[in-house]
């Protein structure tokens, strides 16, 4: 079984479309999303929409997703998540589509089965962050535990079991690349995939949203 295994896309569309071709040469059987379509960019519907052209897809609810959907019944919640995290949140609420609105209604929490538990940040919290060197206080049950959150790849091994995070499609913060991970259930195998995507529409974007410029610095981000 051949997974495709993202995160993160954060409303950056332009990102997800090009992730999406690349993921398809790899055949997969499933993909699954492990959250946040939800906060920092403006095109949730956009991605939304390419992500219900898939089949097979699990998909799962992350820290911003969850914090989205609270908010809409919430003002106060829309307001201060504007202020911290940019205007990303009351456009989505203003311009949110059915099908965008069955999409948040319809996320997991989590997703497990023989092989794997997927999770957003971790089986503790949706917004636990478990890095390279973080002490891992919960049980290993399966061969793979997926994670996102972070928007680091990692791939960390514990007694012949194994923590992978694809890193973000949308929001890298290690690169100013995409990350996605294909995962060989059988052999045991991951592989991380970095890729280049245009920026000049989210820096556009950001600049007449007036928004946070957080949101275009961390767009420049190389590797160190």
């Amino acid at each position: 079984m051949i997974i495709a295994l993202f995160s993160d896309i954060h409303g950056n569309a332009s990102s997800l479309e090009i992730a999406l071709k690349l993921m398809e040469k790899f055949k997969p059987n499933k993909y699954i999303f492990l959250g946040d379509m939800a906060g920092y960019y403006y095109e949730q519907n956009e991605s939304i929409k390419l992500l219900n052209s898939l089949n097979n897809l699990i998909s799962i609810k992350g820290n911003h997703d969850d914090l989205f959907i609270k908010s809409i019944k919430d003002r106060n919640l829309l307001i201060s998540l504007d202020k911290k995290y940019g205007k990303s949140y009351s456009k989505l609420a203003n311009s949110l589509t059915f099908e965008s609105k069955m999409f948040f209604k319809n996320l997991l929490d989590f997703d497990k089965n023989n092989y794997y538990d997927a999770y957003h940040g971790s089986p503790n919290l949706i917004d636990e962050y478990i890095y390279p060197n973080t002490i891992v206080n919960f049980t290993l049950n399966k061969t793979f535990t997926f994670l996102g959150h972070t928007h680091y790849p990692m791939i960390r091994k514990i007694n012949n079991k194994y923590i992978i995070n694809p890193g973000s499609i949308g929001q890298s913060r290690d690169h100013n690349k995409g990350s996605f991970a294909i995962v060989d259930i059988l052999n045991k195998e991951v592989e991380h995939i970095r890729f280049n995507y245009p920026k000049k529409r989210l820096k556009t974007s950001v600049i007449i949203n007036r928004d946070r410029s957080y949101l275009l610095e961390v767009l420049k981000r190389v590797k160190n």
